[in-house]
């Protein structure tokens, strides 16, 4: 049985996702090692975002690095100047989206299972999503949509007890699921040494902002997944994941090849979300239905709410609690076991 920790949520009714650019936020967009001399395109809410190599320096500009002077664009997200602010943490190269003035790295979220450095290539994938960024994040908070989608790899829904919580800044939600007693799942058996059934605890903590989800699932015995998923808004309708895992308690050959897996999870997941986001696109006024087993998302809409009210007034601050760059080790256990 599935219960959920008692928490007041109160949400809006009303949910349009796509319909507003959060600023003022670092984004993950393209995996550092994947960017050579030849131009590479990404996008930020529509912006383009071209990355190339001028030298040993990686570039993110708003133009093709060939394009004549007299044409290049001066935007305000580049201040003018053409070439976005970045960063290069964790295997990424993080562009700055909103002003120019108000970015700082401390405003990069931590992400403390991943070396700075970042992972091999063989631990990095990128999944596209047929959806706006909202709903992929949502479908991340929402731990228990696996039990559904993904059975043969995380397992169902039976086991001797089942506890959600929900705990939030003004910028983060963060959702833990803690199970016992659940039966093995078919993909991890050969982890499990002879064990019938696991105790699990899977985190999200999602940064409503730039959509990026910081997972870890410790399913044991079996493995413990280390997870970063951005959720890059391109457009209304199209959301870039490049992927980055850090599998632990696996054998060897089941670590190097499980980022593969990413593709798999990945079609299952749009399957629901690009349905999902053309139902929104057609909804017009009409109210969303919910249960209590849809804290994370009710908290994820109220934040994300009031994130597009201030910004609406002119007001791009993240609040004394709303720090992205605290640690979260602690809420993601990656110290201990289920």
């Amino acid at each position: 049985m599935t219960t959920a920790a008692p928490q007041r949520t109160k949400a809006p009714s009303r949910f349009h996702p796509g319909g507003f650019a959060l600023r003022d936020t670092w984004f993950p967009l393209v995996h550092t090692q994947h960017v050579g001399r030849r131009p590479l395109r990404r996008a930020i809410h529509g912006a383009p975002v071209i990355f190339w190599r001028d030298g040993a320096r990686v570039r993110a500009t708003e133009d093709m690095p060939d394009t004549p002077p007299q044409f290049r664009r001066q935007g305000e997200l580049t201040g003018g100047s053409g070439d976005y602010i970045t960063h290069e943490r964790y295997g990424y190269t993080w562009v700055w989206y909103g002003d120019p003035r108000n970015a700082s790295i401390d405003l990069i979220p931590q992400v403390p299972h991943l070396p700075i450095e970042g992972m091999p290539k063989r631990f990095q994938k990128t999944v596209v999503f047929d959806c706006t960024y909202e709903l992929v994040a949502e479908n991340l908070l929402d731990l228990t949509h696996a039990d559904f989608l993904h059975s043969k790899l995380t397992g169902d829904s039976l086991s001797e007890d089942d506890v959600v919580e929900v705990e939030s800044t003004s910028e983060v939600v963060t959702m833990i699921r803690t199970a016992h007693g659940r039966p093995i799942p078919d993909a991890q058996k050969a982890m499990a040494k002879g064990a019938t059934t696991q105790n699990i605890r899977v985190v999200t903590v999602t940064h409503v902002r730039s959509g990026l989800c910081v997972l870890h699932g410790d399913f044991n015995p079996g493995m413990s997944m280390r997870m970063l998923h951005p959720c890059n808004p391109e457009t209304a309708t199209r959301t870039r994941t490049p992927v980055t895992y850090n599998p632990m308690y696996l054998p060897s050959i089941a670590r190097q090849l499980f980022s593969h897996t990413s593709h798999i999870v990945g079609r299952q997941d749009n399957w629901a979300v690009r349905k999902q986001n053309a139902n929104y696109l057609e909804a017009g006024d009409d109210r969303d239905l919910s249960s209590r087993f849809d804290k994370a998302g009710l908290r994820y809409r109220k934040l994300y709410s009031a994130l597009v009210e201030r910004q609406k007034s002119g007001d791009y601050s993240y609040l004394a609690d709303g720090d992205p760059g605290r640690d979260v080790s602690e809420a993601l256990g990656l110290n201990s076991r289920a």
